[in-house]
């Protein structure tokens, strides 16, 4: 299992370096074949990387039992809940503008990741 540790904190860190490295090409406004390259690679690179914690959030779900999984599940509903309304109001007193579906698409991502995030590395068993 110190393997997959290991993979997770190479991939881990590929991502942050890509980042950095993107938003440095981005910000500077470097326009060359290179970095275009570099750039559809990364997105390719984060594509990847999205499957495989998915990948991983899947496979240790299975692991636990049915109480653990409805606690996140609760635990997932609440912040979504809590996080569209706090958004819903947000954008109702500075935007005065209409709510879209899409809009609902960061408090989804957060309240996932808030539920699930631990579940994206692998673990011994204990």
């Amino acid at each position: 299992m110190k393997r997959y540790i290991s993979l997770n904190l190479i991939l881990f860190i590929v991502f942050l370096a890509g980042t950095i490295l993107t938003i440095f090409i981005i910000y500077k406004d470097i326009d060359t074949s290179l970095s275009l390259k570099f750039i559809i690679g990364y997105v390719i690179y984060l594509l990847l990387y999205g499957l495989f914690s998915i990948f991983l959030v899947i496979a240790n779900t299975r692991k636990l039992n049915w109480i653990q999984i409805r606690k996140r599940f609760f635990t997932f509903i609440i912040w979504f809940i809590s996080l569209s309304a706090l958004h819903y109001l947000l954008s109702y007193f500075f935007r005065r503008s209409e709510m879209d579906v899409w809009d609902l698409g960061i408090p989804l991502g957060v309240s996932f990741g808030l539920a699930f995030s631990d579940l994206m590395s692998w673990k011994k068993k204990e």
